[in-house]
């Protein structure tokens, strides 16, 4: 599946660079900021147990902002980077009885980004890919209160860089001619040291992209 991935992020682009229909390069720009939110599920290895022994691996809803730019190239091309932060707090997760307030999973990344995009009058569809790396946290209070300065005895910090490769499909609706609100749907499949970052899911985003 890695490799699928690998392989189309890599010929896609070089399918559409070969496209010389366009006459002109360069075709423009874009940018803007989405937030976020999706459903992440898997088992971390590296949860800690909580005093009756259930592993606390949460699953649940995260939430999250990010904001990407683009050149546009020929005639479907578009080239750029993105970067993101998301958050999945306990209270939003299956773990939220045995988990402390205060406890959360957040994952933070950025890199290169090449979309195929139509423009198809007001509505623009693409698909393409992010690459790129990043670093998931993840704090669990197994005991305690956050909202005081007691240290808490049974605590556990953890952060874990990665390599990702991130496939997307999108949809921009043109409010106006330098205005498109933008939707997008994305897998972030993130690696260390080639085994599956956990928690891992879909998200979905809305947001404005400002064109020029």
């Amino acid at each position: 599946m890695r490799k699928i991935l690998l392989i189309l992020f890599i010929t896609v682009p070089a399918l559409l660079w070969a496209d010389k229909d366009s006459t002109n390069v360069y075709q423009g720009f874009s940018g803007g900021m989405m937030v976020h939110t999706g459903y992440l599920f898997g088992q971390d290895p590296n949860a800690p147990r909580n005093a009756e022994g259930i592993l606390c691996s949460p699953q649940g809803a995260s939430f999250g902002i990010g904001g990407a730019l683009r050149v546009n190239l020929f005639k479907h091309l578009r080239v750029g980077g993105e970067g993101a932060v998301s958050t999945m707090p306990s209270s939003t997760t299956d773990c939220h009885k045995r988990l402390q307030s205060g406890s959360y999973i957040r994952t933070g990344w950025g890199g290169v980004l090449a979309d195929a995009c139509w423009r198809c009058d007001k509505v623009w569809p693409y698909i393409g890919g992010v690459i790129g790396g990043g670093a998931m946290r993840s704090l669990y209070l197994l005991e305690g209160n956050e909202n005081d300065w007691i240290e808490e005895d049974h605590a556990l910090f953890h952060k874990q860089s990665f390599f990702f490769v991130e496939p997307y499909v999108g949809l921009d609706w043109c409010m106006s001619q330098k205005v498109h609100l933008t939707f997008r749907f994305d897998w972030l499949v993130a690696l260390h040291r080639q085994s599956l970052v956990q928690p891992t899911g879909p998200r979905l985003y809305i947001g404005f992209m400002f064109c020029h």
